[in-house]
């Protein structure tokens, strides 16, 4: 599977291409799996983390959140597609971020997103720090390798975006700092059920995390540390991988603008309709009980 570059302003995602093989084409988590990272540098973090969490901001069901309509990604497809093909919606505890709304044959994906500007909720300027992003999500359907099924995705992807166009707080000469967790979910590839993040510059890398594809609710943690641009850590349910050796992707963006802003995403990705859009996908992920806090 490739993945490239996409670029826009609110945020970033990145989506892979992939063949179809039949056409050939917070700290309660405590369970460890995987360690990429060394525990001589997570070790590092455990006073920080057995800190009194500082919430900046939460959300049960997405209300006050925004989707963009990501139009044929990764460069795969050259279909039409509009805003009209991404939506979010948020009911009673728990809120939706759905890609091809519509059912038609285009290929998008939906980016559900919290962007804060300079401030966080509570007026603080956006600093460099330790930050966790946390939460649940849920799969109303499971993936299937049936091209008659509709509701079939690429993955689920949710990101901590950092942007300082004025290189106020740190060099990052127009390149963003993203932390990310990525749950491949394409039904045709062999991947499908680990978890990668992206590691500089953007390299998708498999974290040795597994979780098998079912409708229930699962629980998702990322801690990152601006400051080192470095991950910490991630989790999903019981399960933790350190990551502290391995850096924050970056991408360049050479038209944005001078703010500093932080980003949360919710990422729906539908799966690839082959490069004329011949088939239709949609796809919607579930989320819910979102809180981002600062821990240093």
């Amino acid at each position: 599977m490739s993945h490239k570059q996409r670029y826009f302003q609110i945020l970033f995602t990145a989506s892979g291409i992939f063949l179809f093989i039949y056409l050939i084409g917070i700290d309660s988590f405590t369970s460890k799996a995987a360690r990429p990272g060394s525990d001589a540098a997570y070790n590092g973090y455990l006073p920080i983390l057995s800190n009194q969490v500082n919430i900046l901001y939460s959300s049960h069901g997405l209300l006050g959140h925004s989707v963009f309509a990501e139009c044929n990604p990764g460069g795969g497809t050259n279909c039409a597609c509009s805003q009209e093909d991404a939506s979010i919606s948020s009911f009673t505890g728990y809120g939706e971020v759905t890609s091809n709304a519509r059912e038609v044959n285009t290929y998008v994906n939906a980016i559900g997103f919290k962007k804060f500007i300079e401030v966080f909720p509570d007026n603080k300027p956006i600093t460099l720090g330790v930050y966790r992003y946390s939460g649940e999500f849920r799969l109303p359907v499971l993936p299937s390798p049936d091209l008659s099924q509709r509701e079939n995705p690429q993955a689920i992807h949710l990101m901590i975006q950092f942007w300082d166009g004025r290189n106020e707080l740190l060099p990052m000469n127009d390149q963003t700092l993203e932390g990310t967790i990525y749950w491949d979910l394409n039904p045709w590839n062999a991947d499908a059920g680990k978890i990668k993040v992206y590691a500089y510059p953007l390299d998708l890398i498999d974290t040795g995390l597994y979780l098998q594809p079912d409708t229930e609710w699962h629980r998702f943690s990322l801690v990152v540390d601006l400051n080192n641009q470095k991950f910490v850590s991630i989790t999903i349910d019981d399960q933790t991988v350190y990551l502290s050796d391995i850096s924050l992707a970056q991408v360049y963006h050479d038209d944005w603008g001078d703010d500093l802003s932080l980003s949360l995403t919710t990422e729906s990705m539908a799966a690839w309709p082959q490069t004329d859009c011949t088939y239709i996908f949609k796809w919607t992920t579930q989320f819910r009980n979102l809180v981002f806090s600062r821990l240093d």
